[in-house]
């Protein structure tokens, strides 16, 4: 990388910034995921080698800012392994996933007032970033409503409050009211976040693996049909047939 940033290296890679790579992050961080839904391990081999690539873009970007270099990223996180590990690396206990948890974030505060960094957050939704992803962004604000009692008992009334969310969906759908089925059509999917969470399912990654199924099943019956351009010449009958066959050989 250091090679490819030179004033003689790769003019593409010399223009990059940190903001202009971020793109780049997400893109791979998310075949990552793709990838290991699939059970594709010679894939997530390859992908993880294409996040680490990004994570080596970034610190050298950051080394010639004077910034960090890519070994401080690395020292900081092995530290910060033992250091919220007392019960593997030192003398502190969690015998759960739960416990271990619970301590991790006791040890994040304490960090933070070491440093002299006091949290006042008016609100227990502030810690919830505007960078994530709409779904996932709507899971973190369920989880910190969840944690001070603002959440359904069971599924069930979620399952409900979907069900009502798809009558509403309906009404203004018939009425042709633009601007109130978009806003009953966030509801619906809010509901459904709120489900996945329910369920122990990340949404984000349900719908990660939705869109890879329908590319390739889409893909194979275009290749069914004999192209793209062939498929506009094919009923939604017959383009119908070729998607019911394609699930038969995904044995769905």
């Amino acid at each position: 990388m250091v090679r490819l940033r030179a004033p003689d290296g790769c003019p593409w890679d010399r223009e990059q910034t940190q903001k202009s790579l971020l793109k780049y992050l997400l893109e791979e961080s998310t075949e990552v995921i793709e990838a290991v839904q699939a059970g594709d391990q010679p894939h997530v081999c390859e992908e993880l080698g294409d996040v680490l690539l990004q994570i080596v873009f970034h610190a050298q970007v950051a080394k010639e800012a004077g910034d960090f270099t890519i070994a401080e990223v690395i020292d900081g996180i092995a530290a910060k392994l033992v250091r919220r590990h007392p019960h593997v690396f030192g003398e502190g206990s969690a015998a759960t996933p739960e416990a271990v948890s619970i301590l991790w974030d006791q040890i994040k505060k304490e960090e933070k007032a070491q440093k002299g960094i006091v949290e006042k957050p008016k609100s227990v939704l502030d810690k919830v970033s505007r960078a994530l992803s709409p779904l996932m962004r709507a899971q973190e604000l369920q989880v910190k409503a969840a944690k001070v009692g603002f959440d359904w008992p069971t599924a069930d009334g979620v399952l409900d409050k979907v069900r009502e969310e798809i009558t509403e969906l309906e009404v203004e759908m018939k009425a042709n009211h633009t601007e109130k089925f978009q806003a009953e059509l966030g509801d619906l999917f809010f509901a459904l976040v709120n489900l996945a969470r329910h369920a122990g399912v990340e949404a984000e990654l349900a719908m990660i693996g939705a869109n890879a199924k329908f590319e390739r099943r889409f893909r194979r019956v275009e290749e069914l049909a004999g192209g793209g351009e062939a498929m506009k010449n094919k009923t939604l009958q017959q383009l119908d047939l070729f998607w019911d066959e394609v699930k038969r050989e995904e044995g769905r």
